[in-house]
């Protein structure tokens, strides 16, 4: 209804997760996981692309 700052955006995403780790450990653990593997694959795809625009 009324805009809210970006600034408290992080936050309340940071919340959520706390409480859906709170609830469900095992799987907040295997999405943290996941998220890291992306995290790795999208780095190695930017390293990739970088060396080839210097080739």
């Amino acid at each position: 209804m009324f805009p809210q700052p970006k600034k408290y955006g992080r936050y309340v995403a940071l919340a959520i997760f706390l409480l859906f780790a709170y609830k469900n450990p095992t799987a907040a653990a295997h999405m943290v996981e996941q998220a890291g593997g992306v995290l790795v694959n999208m780095a190695d795809a930017a390293g990739k692309f970088a060396a080839a625009l210097q080739a």
